[in-house]
C-alpha cells in the first residue's frame, strides 16, 4: 500500500532549476512508493502555513528550495504535536543547510535521500523572538538581503549575489547596542550584525569555529560584527569576510556608487541609503589585505541594473554608452554624457568617472578572468544568454552562454548557422563556433579591428550619412550567389517570427542572417569577418527587410551625429518608401516580441525615468519666464472676471430676494382673494329678502335679550324645549341633566359639550405621587378655568400630574368648582391674597417633583408638559423652563422675554408668526412669562417662592428668573410647549387705571432696584437694538454659523453624521450655533432635533429671500463660518468675506477631485476625468479663500500639499462620539450573516455592493451556502434592488431606523466594506467599529483611519476579500477579540475631546 507524501517546493528558489527538474523529482517519489501531493508556494510564509495545516495528514513531508524554504517548513511542522519526518532537496542559491547536512548534490540522489533512502539525522531548532529557525537567526545588516536581492541576480551570480547585495549597504548600517552574557562573562558594545547559527556556512561563507559545529548538541554558535566607522574599518571588514570564505573558491564582490561618477557630476543624486566612494578609495581598502587578485569592473548603466559590465581590459567603444539613461529616479544631466564618456576613454580616464563599481577579489590567482559581460536576460528563457569576453592563458575569446537550460538549443544552433552562412556569404569570413561540453555555451575567436559601422560612422559629414559608402558596404555584405536566393513567400514559420505582412514582391536568401549588421562585421587585415550570427533563419525573409535592418541600426547608432528628422527620412536616401518602412518596422516589432516575449519586451524601458538635459533646463527656464508673465496676465484677467462675477452675483442675489418677496406677497394675496371670495359668497347668499328679514328680527332679539346674559339662556331653553321636548324634558327630570343645565348657566356652553371633568387622584398612603403639580391661580372667570382644565385633561396623557386650584376668594362658580370637576386639589383662601401670595400658598400643597404654574386664562396643546419635563431633565444645569405663549388668533405673544440694561423689557416676537425659525429653538432667556413656567419643587423652596415685595402681582416671574440664575441654574425657553394665553382676561390691560395691572409699572421699578447690579450685565437698549444676542443670552459667547446643503440627516449618510457630531461638539464647548441649510427646508425629525439641542436652524421663505441681509445684519455678532462641501461653500464664501469679518473655516468632507480621479483610473471614463478637473479647480479655489481647510484624513491633506504646500489644510477626526457602548453581545456563535451599511447616493457605495454581490459573495456562498448578505442604506438604486433574487442570499433592506440598524449590528456576524475607490476616512467603517462589529474591508476602506488594522481585516481583490471574510466568519474567537478591541479604539481615536484638540486653535477669536 502506497504511503502519502506532501511535497512543498519554492518555484523561484535559486536559479529556478526546480521547474526543469520537477518531473524527475516526482517520478523518483512514485518509484519509491509514495503517493505525492504537490504544493508550489505562492508567497513568503506560505510554506510554513501549509506545513502546519496539512503536515499531520501525511506520512512524510519533503520540501525543495533554498535554506529559507527549509526554515519555513520546519517551523510549521514544529507546531504539530507529532510532526512527520522531513526530507529536503536543495535548490537554493547557497544551500548552506544541505552542505552542513552533507546531502547528495544530484537531483535524483537528493530526492531518493529525502524520500527515505538516506540516513535520518536529528538537528537542533531554536526560537528567536518567538519565531522558530533551523540553521540561522540574525539581526541588523544583511538580514534582509535574501529577500531584497533580485531573483535574476541570484540566477546569474548564485551565492555571490548575496554578498553583492549585502556589502552595498555596509556604509549606512545602523548599529544595535547589545549586552551579551555568556559563561559567567558579559560583552557590551555596538554591533551592526549578529547571528545565532547551527551551520558550517552562512550565505556560502564558512562560519567562524565551524569545526565546533555539532547539529544536535543543544548549542548554537554566536557571531557579532561591529559597524565599520571608516574606510579602514571597511577594509578590516573585508578582511574578516574573506577569512570566512572557503579557500578553494573564495571570492568577494563589492558593489558601490562612484563619488565621481559622471552621472552624479552631471546632476544626478546618490541613493540616500547607500554611501559612495571613489575608485582609489575602494581599491585602497583591498590593499594589504591578503588578496592576490583584485579586479575593478564598471557596470552600466549602474550596478543595480547592469546590462553590460566593462573592465580596464575592455572599455566601451565610441558611442556605445547612451546619454545617462535613468532607472532609479528622475534626474538632471547637464552634460552630454555619451560624448564625455567617449573623451574619457580616449584620455584613458574612463574608470575614474564610471557611475559605479563592482570589485572582485580573491585570495588566489585566477587562471581565467572575465573582462566584459553583457546580459540579455529580458529575452524569453529559450533565448536568454550572457555574452562575455574572457582571457585564459593570455588568449582572449568571446563566449555566449545560455542563462537557463531552456536556452541550450539556441546555443547549439550556432553550428548549423555557421554551415549555412559559409555557403551564403563568399565575401564574408564567418567565425567558427567552438561548442562547450555542457551544451550551454559556445566560444568564438576574439578579433581586434574596426567594425564597418565605426568605419562608416567616421565618414558622416555635416550631419549627412555617407550614402555611397553605405551602398558599397551593403553591396559587399549582400553579394549572395544567385543559387542561394529565391522568391519571397510567406510561410507559417515566417508568420510566427515576423507577424502578418501585406503581399511583398521581393527575393529571399536561403538563409537570412538578420544579425549581419554593420556593427557585427569587422575589418581585420583587409578581410571582413562576421562576429555574430545569432539570428539566422532558413525560411524566406524579404531581402529588403534584411537591408532595412542594417540601415535602421546604423541610423539609431549615429542619429545624434546626423540631421535627419526621422528614420523614414534617412531611409529615403536609399530609396525605401515610407509605406515599406512601416511594413519593415512592424516586422521588427514582431521579431522583438518573438525574442523577448510580449510581457518582457523593453523590460528596462518600463522602468526608465525622465532625464532632463541642460538644453531642456534652459528651454524650461525660458518657458517658466514666459509662463510667469502669462500667469500674471491671467491673474489680472481672473481678478477682473471675479469682480464681474461678483457684480453679477450681487444682481442675482437681489433678483432672487425680490422674486422670493414677490412669491410671498403673491401667496398672501391669493389667501386674501380666497377669503374675500368666501365673504362674497356668504354676502351674496344673504341678500335674499328672507335673510334680510331674519337679520332684522335677530337684531331686535339681541337687543331685548343680550348674548351671554341669564335671560338669553332662559329664552334659548324655552325655545329649545318647544323645538326638542323629549331631549330637553330628560334634562329637566334627571339629576345629571339638571347638573348640565346648572353648569351651562354657571360655566358656559363648554360644559354642555364636555360635562363633568375627571382627573386622576393620588393617595399618599399608596406611595404613588405625581411627577408634576400644576398650580392654577384663579379669581372668578370660571369659564376660562374650565376651558383650561379641559385642555389639560385632553392633552396631558404622557406625564403624571395633579392639578391644584388656587382660589383667591372667587365669587362665581369657581367657589363650587369641585361640583363640576372631579379630582382637583383645591386650595381656597379665606381672604383675597392677590396673585403672588395665592401662588405661594397653593405651592405649599404640591406633591410632585416639579411645580408648574399655569394661568387659568390659558389652553394647552399636545406635548406641552412632556416637552418641558424632558427638557429640564435633560440637563442638570437647567433650573426653570417655560412655554411659547400664543394668542387665540394664532399670533405670538412671547418666545421668552428680554430685559435690557435699562430695565425695560420685551416680549420677544410679540404679534409675529410663532412658526418662524427664530422662535422655535431651545434657548436661554432673561425670563419666561409666569403664565406657563415649570421648575423643581426643591429649587422653588430653596428660592422661597415668589418674592412678596412684588405683591400682589407683576414682575414676579422676571424676579424668579434672576433668582434661579443666582442659584446657579439656567432659565430656558421650550418652543415645543405651546400654550394659548388669553392675556389680560384676568387682570385687564390698563396699566394706568385702578385695576391690578397698575402694579406692572410700580413693580418694574422695584425689579430694577433689586437687580441693579445684574442689569448692568444685560444687553444695552440704544433705542433700536439688535436682539440677536439678547434674545438668547449669548453675550460674550463665540457664535458659529454652520452652513451645509441641508439639515444633517444623521441616520442616513456619513457626511451628515459628521456635521451633526461637530454641531454637538461646538455646543458642548460653549459655542452658540446657527445652522443654515442651503435648501431652507424644515425637515423632520432632523430640524427639530437640532432645535431641541439649542441650535437655531434658519429655514423658510423669510431666510430663502433674505439670507444675505441676515448675514450682513448679524455679521458683527458671528465669529466663525463653518462651511461644508465645495458646492455649498463656494456659494457663500465671497459674500461672507466681502461684507463681514467672519473667519471662514472650510470642511470638504472628501476631496472630490481625488475620489473622481481614482474612479477615472478604475473606469477610464473621460467624462469622470473632466469632472475631476472641474472639482479640482473649485476645491482649490475654496481652500485659498478659507482660513483653514479640513479633511477626514492625511490622505487628502497630502494630496493637497502635493499640489501646493502653502495651503492651510489639516486632517480632523471626522467621526466624533461622546457616548460609548458597554453591553455589546459578543457570543458570535449566535450571530449570522454579512452586513453592508451605506447611502447609495454616494457612487463608491453602489459600486462596492455591486462588485461584492457579483464577484465576491458567490465565492463566499460556495463555502458557506446558508450565509446571507444584508444591504442597508438610503436611496437604493434599481440596479441594487435587482441583486436580490430567490435563494441567492442577498437581502436588500434599504433605509432602516436607528433602532433597526442597531439590531442588525448586534445580530450580524461580520460587516463588509468592499470599497474599490473613494477618498478619505469612511464613516461606515468607523460606525461599524463603534458598534463592535468584526469588519473586512479593502485598503481603500481602511484608508486614513489610524492603526485600524488592529480592529479589522484588510483584503483587496475578489479572491482575497472572499477568503478573509470566510476565515473571519468561521473564527468566533477572532470575532470576539476584534469586538472587544473596538471600544478602547473608539475612545482613543474618535472621542469628542480628542477631536476638539485638533480644531480648538482654529476656533479662537485671537487666532
Amino acid at each position: 500500500m502506497m504511503k502519502n507524501l506532501l511535497f512543498i517546493y519554492n518555484p523561484t528558489s535559486g536559479t529556478g532549476k526546480i521547474r526543469t527538474e520537477l518531473s524527475t523529482v516526482l517520478d523518483t517519489f512514485t518509484k519509491a512508493g509514495w503517493l505525492t501531493t504537490v504544493y508550489p508556494t505562492q508567497e513568503k510564509g506560505d510554506a510554513a502555513r501549509v506545513a502546519k495545516e496539512l503536515g499531520c495528514q501525511f506520512d512524510r513531508v519533503v520540501c525543495a528550495g533554498g535554506d529559507g524554504t527549509l526554515s519555513e517548513v520546519s517551523g510549521g511542522l514544529l507546531e504539530l504535536t507529532a510532526p512527520p519526518p522531513l526530507g529536503y532537496i536543495p535548490f537554493g542559491s547557497t544551500n548552506d543547510c544541505a552542505a552542513t547536512l552533507r546531502l547528495p548534490k544530484g537531483t535524483k540522489q537528493a530526492t531518493l535521500a529525502a524520500a527515505g533512502a538516506g540516513k535520518a539525522t536529528s538537528i537542533d531548532m531554536g526560537l528567536f523572538n518567538g519565531h522558530p529557525f533551523i540553521y540561522v537567526a540574525a539581526f541588523g545588516a544583511f538580514t534582509n538581503v535574501a529577500y531584497d536581492t533580485p531573483q535574476d541576480l541570484k540566477k546569474t551570480l548564485g551565492h555571490l549575489a548575496y554578498i553583492f547585495g549585502g556589502i552595498a549597504s555596509l556604509p549606512t548600517i545602523v548599529p544595535y547596542h547589545l549586552k551579551v552574557e555568556y559563561d559567567g562573562q558579559s560583552l557590551e558594545d555596538d554591533f551592526f550584525f549578529g547571528m545565532v547559527s547551527n551551520s558550517l556556512s552562512i550565505g556560502g561563507m564558512k562560519t567562524p569555529n565551524s569545526d565546533q559545529v555539532v547539529l544536535d548538541d543543544g548549542l548554537f554558535e554566536v557571531t557579532l560584527f561591529k559597524k565599520p566607522l571608516s574606510l579602514v574599518d571597511l577594509a578590516n571588514g573585508l578582511q574578516a569576510l574573506i577569512n570566512l570564505t572557503p579557500p578553494e573558491d573564495g571570492a568577494l564582490i563589492l558593489a558601490c556608487e562612484n563619488s565621481l561618477g559622471l552621472r552624479y557630476l552631471a546632476g544626478g543624486s546618490h541613493w540616500e541609503d547607500q554611501a559612495d566612494f571613489t575608485r582609489s578609495q575602494v581599491l585602497g581598502a583591498f590593499e594589504g589585505r591578503g588578496f592576490k587578485e583584485v579586479e575593478c569592473y564598471y557596470p552600466t548603466p549602474d550596478y543595480r541594473l547592469a546590462v553590460s559590465i566593462y573592465s580596464d581590459r575592455y572599455l566601451p567603444g565610441k558611442g556605445e554608452l547612451a546619454d545617462g539613461t535613468a532607472y532609479d529616479e528622475p534626474r538632471y544631466s547637464c552634460v552630454n554624457q555619451e560624448a564625455v564618456f567617449d573623451l574619457l576613454e580616449q584620455e584613458g580616464d574612463f574608470g575614474r568617472f564610471s557611475n559605479s563599481f563592482l570589485v572582485a577579489a580573491s585570495k588566489k590567482a585566477w587562471d581565467r578572468r572575465t573582462i566584459f559581460v553583457k546580459y540579455n536576460r529580458t529575452r524569453r528563457e529559450a533565448f536568454a544568454i550572457r555574452t562575455s569576453i574572457g582571457e585564459e592563458n593570455g588568449r582572449r575569446y568571446v563566449e555566449k552562454t545560455a542563462l537557463d537550460d531552456a536556452g541550450s538549443w539556441h546555443i547549439l544552433s550556432f553550428e548549423k548557422k555557421y554551415a549555412q552562412l559559409q555557403e551564403l556569404c563568399p565575401n564574408i569570413h564567418i567565425l567558427k563556433p567552438e561548442m562547450g561540453g555542457d551544451g550551454r555555451s559556445v566560444r568564438f575567436e576574439f578579433l581586434a579591428g574596426v567594425t564597418l559601422a565605426e568605419k562608416l560612422g567616421r565618414q558622416i559629414s555635416e550631419g549627412r550619412a555617407p550614402v555611397e559608402a553605405i551602398r558599397e558596404a551593403m553591396d559587399l555584405v549582400f553579394d549572395v550567389p544567385e543559387d542561394q536566393t529565391g522568391p519571397f513567400k510567406v510561410t507559417p514559420e515566417f508568420t510566427e517570427v515576423f507577424g502578418t505582412v501585406p503581399e511583398l514582391s521581393d527575393r529571399a536568401y536561403r538563409a537570412s542572417n538578420i544579425d549581419g549588421l554593420f556593427e557585427n562585421l569587422m575589418e581585420v587585415d583587409g578581410r571582413i569577418y562576421c562576429l555574430d550570427y545569432e539570428w539566422v533563419f532558413d525560411f524566406p525573409v524579404p531581402e529588403g527587410f534584411v537591408r532595412y535592418r542594417n540601415l535602421a541600426y546604423f541610423y539609431y547608432k549615429y542619429q545624434r551625429q546626423m540631421v535627419y528628422g526621422s528614420l523614414e527620412e534617412f531611409l529615403g536616401e536609399f530609396g525605401v518608401s515610407r509605406e515599406l518602412a512601416g511594413v519593415y518596422g512592424a516586422m521588427e516589432q514582431a521579431f522583438q516580441a518573438y525574442v523577448h516575449g510580449d510581457g518582457n519586451q523593453g523590460y528596462l524601458a518600463n522602468y526608465q525615468q525622465k532625464v532632463t538635459t541642460l538644453e531642456e533646463l534652459k528651454a524650461a527656464d525660458g518657458e517658466l519666464s514666459r509662463a510667469r508673465e502669462r500667469i500674471n496676465q491671467l491673474q489680472a484677467e481672473v481678478e477682473e472676471k471675479n469682480q464681474q462675477i461678483r457684480k453679477e452675483q450681487e444682481v442675482q442675489r437681489l433678483t432672487n430676494n425680490h422674486v422670493a418677496n414677490l412669491e410671498v406677497m403673491i401667496k398672501d394675496l391669493r389667501h386674501e382673494i380666497d377669503e374675500l371670495g368666501k365673504l362674497a359668497t356668504y354676502l351674496n347668499g344673504h341678500e335674499a329678502l328672507v335673510f334680510k328679514a331674519r337679520r332684522k328680527l335677530g337684531a331686535q332679539v339681541n337687543k331685548a335679550f343680550p348674548k351671554g346674559t341669564r335671560k338669553r339662556k332662559v329664552l334659548n331653553y324655552c325655545f329649545n324645549t318647544v323645538k326638542h321636548p323629549c331631549r330637553y324634558g330628560k334634562l329637566y327630570l334627571t339629576g345629571e341633566g339638571r347638573r348640565q343645565i346648572d353648569g351651562d348657566f354657571k360655566i358656559g356652553e363648554d360644559y354642555l359639550k364636555y360635562g363633568r371633568l375627571k382627573f386622576k387622584t393620588y393617595d399618599e398612603a399608596s406611595g404613588e405621587m405625581p411627577l408634576v403639580s400644576i398650580v392654577i391661580p384663579c379669581y372668578n372667570q370660571v369659564h376660562y378655568t374650565y376651558a383650561c382644565l379641559q385642555s389639560i385633561l385632553e392633552y396631558t396623557g404622557d406625564v403624571s400630574y395633579e392639578v391644584i386650584i388656587a382660589d383667591d376668594v372667587s365669587t362665581d362658580a369657581t367657589a363650587e368648582l369641585n361640583k363640576f370637576v372631579e379630582g382637583l386639589v383645591i386650595r381656597r383662601n379665606s381672604t383675597n391674597q392677590g396673585f403672588l401670595r395665592n401662588c405661594n400658598q397653593a405651592a405649599q400643597t404640591a406633591r410632585g417633583k416639579y411645580i408648574m404654574f399655569l394661568n387659568n386664562d390659558t389652553k394647552v396643546t399636545p406635548g406641552w408638559l412632556s416637552s418641558l419635563v424632558n427638557l429640564i431633565e435633560s440637563d442638570p444645569s437647567i433650573g426653570m423652563v417655560g412655554s411659547k405663549l400664543v394668542y387665540p388668533d394664532g399670533r405670538l405673544q412671547e418666545a421668552g422675554g428680554i430685559i435690557w440694561s435699562d430695565g425695560s423689557g420685551w416680549n420677544y416676537g410679540r404679534l409675529d408668526d410663532p412658526d418662524k425659525a427664530e422662535y422655535n429653538y431651545v434657548k436661554d432667556v432673561d425670563y419666561i412669562s409666569g403664565a406657563a413656567i415649570l421648575l423643581s419643587v426643591s429649587l422653588w423652596k430653596q428660592i422661597g417662592g415668589f418674592d412678596e415685595r412684588f405683591a400682589p402681582a407683576y414682575c414676579e416671574d422676571s424676579d424668579l428668573a434672576f433668582e434661579v440664575r443666582r442659584a446657579g441654574y439656567r432659565v430656558v425657553y421650550q418652543p415645543l410647549s405651546r400654550v394659548i394665553h388669553f392675556e389680560g382676561v384676568s387682570n385687564g390691560t390698563d396699566v394706568n387705571g385702578t385695576g391690578l395691572k397698575r402694579y406692572q409699572v410700580e413693580n418694574s421699578r422695584k425689579l430694577k432696584e433689586k437687580w441693579a447690579g445684574e442689569f448692568k450685565k444685560q444687553c444695552v437698549n440704544d433705542g433700536n437694538p439688535n436682539p440677536f444676542r439678547a434674545r438668547e443670552r449669548s453675550q460674550g459667547k463665540p457664535v458659529v454659523l454652520v452652513v451645509d446643503h441641508y439639515v444633517p440627516t444623521f441616520d442616513r449618510d456619513a457626511g451628515s453624521k459628521t456635521t451633526y457630531q461637530y454641531l454637538k461638539m461646538f455646543l458642548k464647548k460653549g459655542y452658540v450655533v446657527k445652522f443654515l441649510g442651503d435648501n431652507f427646508l424644515h425637515e423632520e425629525p432632523y430640524s427639530t432635533a437640532l432645535q431641541q439641542m439649542g441650535i437655531e436652524v434658519l429655514y423658510g421663505d423669510e431666510y430663502a429671500a433674505g439670507i444675505w441681509d441676515w448675514i450682513k445684519k448679524n455679521g458683527d455678532e458671528i465669529d466663525f463660518a463653518y462651511l461644508n462641501r465645495p458646492h455649498i461653500a463656494t456659494k457663500y464664501v465671497d459674500f461672507i468675506k466681502d461684507y463681514t469679518n467672519i473667519k471662514v473655516i472650510y470642511y470638504g468632507h472628501d476631496l472630490h477631485f481625488l475620489r473622481l480621479g481614482r474612479e477615472y483610473e478604475l473606469t477610464g471614463d473621460i467624462n469622470i476625468k473632466r469632472e475631476a478637473d472641474y472639482w479640482k479647480s473649485v476645491e482649490l479655489t475654496m481652500m485659498y479663500k478659507a482660513a483653514v481647510s479640513y479633511y477626514p484624513s492625511n490622505v487628502e491633506v497630502e494630496a493637497i500639499h502635493a499640489i501646493d504646500a502653502g495651503i492651510r489644510a489639516k486632517a480632523i477626526t471626522a467621526y466624533v462620539y461622546d457616548t460609548f457602548l458597554t453591553d455589546i453581545q459578543d457570543d458570535f456563535a449566535k450571530r449570522e450573516g454579512l452586513l453592508f451599511v451605506g447611502g447609495f447616493a454616494h457612487p463608491p457605495n453602489a459600486d462596492a455592493v455591486l462588485w461584492f454581490a457579483r464577484e465576491v459573495f458567490p465565492k463566499i456562498r460556495a463555502e458557506l451556502p446558508e450565509i446571507k448578505f444584508y444591504v442597508v442604506g438610503s436611496k437604493v438604486t434599481e440596479e441594487i434592488k435587482a441583486l436580490a433574487q430567490p435563494d441567492n442570499g442577498i437581502v436588500i433592506k434599504g433605509f432602516v431606523s436607528e433602532e433597526e440598524l442597531a439590531r442588525l449590528y448586534a445580530t450580524c456576524k461580520v460587516v463588509v466594506v468592499p470599497l474599490r475607490y473613494g477618498a478619505g476616512v469612511k464613516g461606515k467603517v468607523v460606525e461599524a467599529i463603534y458598534n463592535g462589529a468584526p469588519i473586512v474591508t479593502t485598503a481603500t476602506g481602511a484608508e486614513g483611519i489610524p492603526f485600524v488594522d488592529q480592529v479589522l481585516k484588510i483584503a483587496d481583490g475578489a479572491e482575497n476579500f472572499a477568503s478573509a471574510t470566510i476565515s473571519l466568519y468561521r473564527d468566533n474567537t477572532r470575532c470576539r477579540q476584534l469586538c472587544h478591541r473596538t471600544q478602547d479604539y473608539i475612545r482613543k481615536h474618535f472621542s469628542l475631546d480628542g477631536a476638539w484638540e485638533v480644531v480648538r486653535g482654529d476656533f479662537s477669536r485671537h487666532d
